[in-house]
């Protein structure tokens, strides 16, 4: 187990080698000038020479290769051409803003998916089976803009129920994370971005789960189960639901990584200051250092989803062996 983690770990560490090598070619290819937010073509000329030995533009590309990777370790990632803010400053922030947001609507959608997908498969083609699986595929097929901005249009705007968007209202930005979670109208402005989450991705695990838990109940010890008199809600809990969880350990990790690189539309909607928001943000003012950095930790995240999702697989099923190939 040891050596297939030591491996895992290995291949994730050269993809992400190999994601930020992607990215520093794909921002230097864009065109325009990546420094005119900040270097005025007005500007004395050895003044812009400064300014780009600032930002360390007047080194080769290889150099600048290089002088990269070694910020990338030691998260050196430069300044914002907008604000002048370090770039680690900003995404720190914004990061666990998008982390908070993506985890409450994680775990609306893995509790309510699976919990349905259980009951919808102990009650196979039953009226809840069916309409399940229908309002499911629906929500999956309505982009989250769509149902978010009818989420607003009803709760917010018409009933008045829920804030219209942000974190916290203005002027009342907390200290820290504690501060932030002890504040109720965070709770308020949380609830619908949540909902507009979980609604997108709740068909996933709940499909999944009920296709696992046929596949199970019709296994021998299944039988044996209900032969020496167990209570239903035993063998359903107990022996199928925990063997049918590993196809949705297996999809979480992907699942939430397009949680993750999704949620810009969702942050765009409810005006929430996350990554995804930012990376709208920095892109349309060419701020090149921060939307590089953010696309970086984006692509980092997923990435070492994937390799913990690998590794809690091989522990909840012990059927599989780790050989020198791999798993089995």
């Amino acid at each position: 187990m040891l050596d297939y983690t030591l491996r895992r770990l290995v291949y994730t560490l050269i993809t992400m080698f190999a994601v930020a090598s992607i990215l520093f070619v794909l921002f230097r290819m864009l065109p325009g000038e990546p420094t005119m937010q900040v270097i005025s073509p007005a500007m004395d000329a050895a003044v812009q020479e400064r300014m780009k030995e600032a930002f360390g533009l007047n080194e080769p590309l290889w150099k600048q290769y290089f002088i990269y990777l070694k910020n990338l370790v030691t998260l050196e990632w430069g300044r914002s051409f907008v604000s002048a803010q370090e770039v680690t400053d900003i995404l720190s922030y914004r990061f666990w803003n998008t982390l908070l947001l993506m985890a409450a609507g994680m775990c609306l959608t893995l509790v309510l998916g699976i919990g349905l997908g259980i009951v919808m498969a102990w009650r196979r083609n039953s009226a809840l089976d069916i309409g399940g699986t229908v309002v499911g595929l629906v929500f999956q097929a309505t982009p989250p803009f769509i149902t978010g901005l009818l989420l607003l249009i009803v709760l917010s705007y018409r009933l008045g129920i829920f804030p219209t968007g942000g974190m916290y209202p203005p002027g009342q930005r907390p200290d820290g994370l504690f501060d932030l979670l002890m504040m109720p109208a965070f709770w308020e402005r949380i609830v619908l971005p949540t909902i507009t989450v979980g609604a997108y991705y709740i068909s996933t695990p709940m499909l999944i789960m009920r296709d696992s838990m046929l596949e199970v109940l019709g296994s021998d010890f299944i039988e044996l189960a209900k032969a020496k008199g167990l209570k239903p809600r035993v063998v359903m809990l107990r022996h199928a639901a925990r063997n049918a969880l590993l196809g949705v350990v297996t999809i979480s990790g992907i699942m939430i990584g397009f949680a993750v690189g999704g949620q810009v539309v969702v942050e765009s909607l409810f005006s929430w200051p996350g990554m995804g928001q930012l990376m709208v943000e920095s892109a349309a003012s060419h701020d090149y250092p921060v939307a590089q950095g953010t696309f970086l930790m984006l692509a980092m995240l997923v990435i070492s989803l994937n390799f913990f999702t690998d590794i809690l697989y091989c522990y909840l099923d012990p059927r599989i062996k780790i050989t020198a190939a791999g798993m089995n």
